[in-house]
């Protein structure tokens, strides 16, 4: 009960999105249902033709015409009977006001032609527009869920992607997606129109027989109970199945992202043995989701078969015993097979695809639920500008259960330009990263003019910060573009200006688009050094009052390094500066070094008064000039 209870759930939760277009899904109810009724208008004029065939038209003798009226006083008795014992059943006489109804508009074979060709336009202009509105709605509701998502992930904080694979999440935001459009297009196919064919299909079957129609009733529990029972297994191995193909897309990303690295090491082999494995498994999971649904499948249509032979075994029956006239058989017949049966068949089939569907998109309300650990406080304020200092107060830092930092103590004037040392490992970049909040500390407090910066909205503390690091990032687009990025509404002249300052000025101008020129995608057209110039371009077109250095010069060559290093010494002045260079020669005229060893701080003083001790930062420096 607990699944089906999930199932309900999650349908309802797919069908909230649609509540902003609640217009167009009513239309497309009412066209659905308009169209459905249309049908079933068409199928009920299989009495009238078949009765005229058989005892009106067909029939010119005496004899036959006396035989006729046999047949027809007789089939008046049935059809009086019928009419007393469904008015008894119902408690109204509304089939039978529709029988006198149809009756007259159905007196010869021409009219009923007529009333067939005057349906035919309004069933394609319904279904034409049911179909329509339908897949308008479910786009629609497909793009907010996907924005829901960009919207909702992006937010999330520094750690939530580094304990994640991003082929999983992007396997998430395609595939899963994918199988959530699937699941939506079985929502308004199967659980919208189906059920109001079905409606239609039992009225016209009572019209026809209600004695026939109550033994489809049987069928409906036959069907349902196999169907729940393989509907679950779809819905446990789809999700297993999505879980591998999550696997298999990371995989992929990762081979194609690391491609110089497998060609220089010959690991092409490697990584097609593990890229085999990892498809194998995804493939013994999808057979499984497979074999469930087939069984899903063939169990429907043998259920089908069987109900539709027993309804044709038990027509004959009462046919051959004048309990029922031809054309009513017929009808119900029809009506059974082409409505009420296919309806049952085509909800039970997509009960299985849409369990399928929903692992998919359970996948990605898995995403939608998780909120972000870094969020602005209830009563948070704007940072305007920096105007003292920056403090931190007895500052812990660990990733999980690993310490990284330990009781750091230190403070910041306004205009201070700090070193950060230390071998690898020591929390050099981890420290500088909770300084624009990427992360929270553990314990202790970093504090802005004596504001903890949990307290300042994060939006007004990042226009405060620029940061070029070691990992340098463009995007796939212009240099323009990718300047842009530090500050959006900066004039083409400030672009210039800071392109200048970073040295990269005179090579984009030389290129045949200029700084239109699109750089590849993480800016693959590009040499180690121009990449790491243009991110420092963007924080000089930023100018903001806090700057980060972390490696900033590590990709440049001596010639580079020297003119942007001019170009950071202009740019630092008057700046809260952070610094962290494994190339102790880059940070000699820095205010103060600290030295960081296994995540405390255990030297602070000039580039002379540590050098003039034996201190920690005096042995590295040794080390790395071998003096």
């Amino acid at each position: 009960m607990s699944k089906n209870n999930n199932t309900i759930r999650e349908c309802g939760r797919l069908f909230s999105y649609a509540k902003p277009h609640w217009k167009m899904v009513f239309l497309t109810m009412l066209c659905m249902g308009l169209f459905t009724l249309f049908i079933g208008a068409q199928l009920a004029l299989i009495k009238p033709v078949i009765d005229r065939l058989i005892q009106g038209e067909t029939v010119k003798s005496t004899s036959g015409t006396h035989s006729f009226q046999k047949k027809d006083n007789s089939e008046n008795i049935i059809s009086s009977l019928k009419r007393k014992t469904v008015s008894k059943v119902k408690g109204t006489t509304l089939i039978s006001k529709f029988e006198t109804f149809t009756k007259k508009l159905t007196e010869s074979f021409t009219f009923i032609g007529i009333l067939v060709a005057i349906m035919a336009p309004f069933i394609f202009v319904f279904n034409y527009l049911q179909t329509y509105l339908k897949n308008h709605v479910m786009w629609s509701i497909l793009m907010d869920i996907r924005n829901h998502l960009c919207e909702h992930i992006l937010p999330q904080s520094l750690s939530y992607f580094e304990n994640r694979k991003s082929g999983e999440l992007i396997s998430r935001l395609t595939n899963d997606i994918n199988a959530t459009q699937f699941g939506l297009s079985i929502l308004f196919d199967s659980i919208l129109l189906q059920p109001m064919r079905l409606m239609c299909g039992f009225g016209l079957a009572f019209y026809f027989s209600w004695k026939l129609s109550l033994f489809t009733f049987v069928l409906l529990p036959i069907i349902v109970i196999p169907v729940l029972v393989f509907g679950r297994k779809i819905k446990k191995y789809g999700r297993r199945s999505l879980i591998h193909l999550g696997e298999l897309t990371d995989a992929m990303r990762e081979m194609f992202s690391g491609i110089r690295t497998v060609k220089a090491f010959k690991m092409e082999d490697e990584e097609i043995v593990e890229f085999k494995t990892i498809n194998s498994r995804f493939f013994k999971r999808m057979m499984q989701t497979v074999k469930a649904r087939a069984l899903n499948s063939s169990t429907t249509e043998f259920i089908y078969s069987l109900g539709l032979a027993a309804i044709i075994i038990i027509g004959g029956y009462v046919i051959s015993t004048n309990k029922i006239s031809p054309g009513s058989l017929g009808g119900f017949v029809t009506v059974t097979a082409f409505l009420i049966l296919t309806s049952i068949k085509k909800l039970a089939k997509g009960y299985g695809k849409l369990q399928e569907s929903l692992a998919g998109a359970n996948r990605v309300f898995e995403l939608l639920d998780q909120h972000p650990t870094i969020t602005d406080s209830p009563d948070a304020i704007e940072l305007k500008n920096v105007e003292k200092e920056i403090t931190f107060n007895n500052v812990n830092f660990a990733y999980d259960t690993i310490p990284v930092l330990k009781d750091i103590n230190l403070t910041v004037q306004r205009g201070e330009i700090i070193a950060i040392v230390g071998e690898s490992g020591a929390g050099k970049s981890t420290l500088l990263d909770l300084v624009p909040r990427f992360y929270d500390p553990v314990n202790g407090s970093i504090k802005i003019d004596g504001t903890d910066i949990r307290l300042i909205k994060r939006d007004s503390l990042l226009d405060q910060i620029a940061i070029v690091s070691q990992q340098t990032f463009l995007f796939n687009r212009s240099f323009k573009e990718n300047i842009l990025c530090g500050r959006r509404d900066a004039s083409t002249e400030e672009i210039q200006d800071a392109a200048k300052a970073a040295n990269i000025h005179d090579f984009i101008i030389n290129l045949p688009n200029g700084y239109d020129t699109v750089v590849g995608e993480q800016g693959v057209k590009l040499s180690g050094g121009q990449k790491q110039r243009v991110t420092i371009a963007r924080a000089i077109l930023k100018n903001a009052p806090i700057l980060i250095l972390d490696e900033a010069t590590s990709s440049l060559d001596s010639e580079s390094e020297k003119l942007v290093q001019d170009a950071l010494d202009n740019l630092m002045k008057g700046k809260t500066t952070f610094v962290i260079a494994h190339r102790l020669s880059t940070i000699r005229h820095a205010d103060r070094i600290i030295v960081l060893k296994r995540g405390c701080i255990v030297e602070t003083g000039t580039h002379d008064e540590l050098i003039d001790k034996e201190s920690e930062y005096k042995k590295q420096y040794r080390i790395q000039f071998d003096t």
